[in-house]
């Protein structure tokens, strides 16, 4: 019993530490950092995806979240990691969950075709999974759509599909 205590309180610790780590920038901005960020206000700059996701994680309470590495979206998806300059692709843990959160920015345009096909291949296995199993979770996937802008092609199936899509949007654009 003291054990499992002991193990709760330091998943505890360690999810608060993985929460804190996007608010640990220290830098302070020096007179010529203030005359560049004045001059360049029009001219927006896309957040990383790892940011954009950190910021997904503070304002939408995400079930279970699991974020797949190189190998499981290439075996399973057939996404080629060497593709991406950079990805988040988390999926539930608990499969009676369909959410999903899928950010990549693509090095070439070039492989947003084909990315778009991998991506809608996701949705339909989240379909065939749900379908006749979890309907509210069905009708969640039926909603999804991948989506694409420049460089960056992203999907969302969640109930917060919404307010995580403005996210994204507002963090690439």
């Amino acid at each position: 019993m003291r054990k499992l205590k002991y193990i709760k309180t330091m998943a505890a610790f360690a999810a608060a530490a993985l929460i804190c780590t996007g608010c640990s920038d220290k830098t302070v901005p020096t007179a010529n950092d203030t005359e560049q960020s004045t001059n360049s206000d029009s001219e927006k700059t896309a957040k990383s995806i790892e940011e954009i996701y950190q910021e997904i994680g503070q304002a939408v309470s995400l079930k279970s979240p699991q974020c797949m590495d190189d190998d499981f979206i290439e075996n399973y998806y057939g996404i080629d990691a060497a593709a991406l300059e950079e990805y988040v692709f988390s999926m539930s843990e608990d499969a009676a969950q369909a959410e999903t959160v899928i950010i990549m920015k693509v090095k070439s345009t070039d492989d947003l075709e084909e990315l778009t096909n991998c991506l809608q291949t996701v949705v339909d296995e989240k379909k065939n999974e749900m379908e006749n199993y979890i309907p509210e979770q069905f009708a969640i996937v039926e909603k999804s759509k991948v989506q694409t802008k420049d460089n960056y092609i992203w999907l969302v199936i969640s109930d917060s599909a919404d307010a995580i899509s403005d996210i994204i949007e507002s963090g690439l654009f």
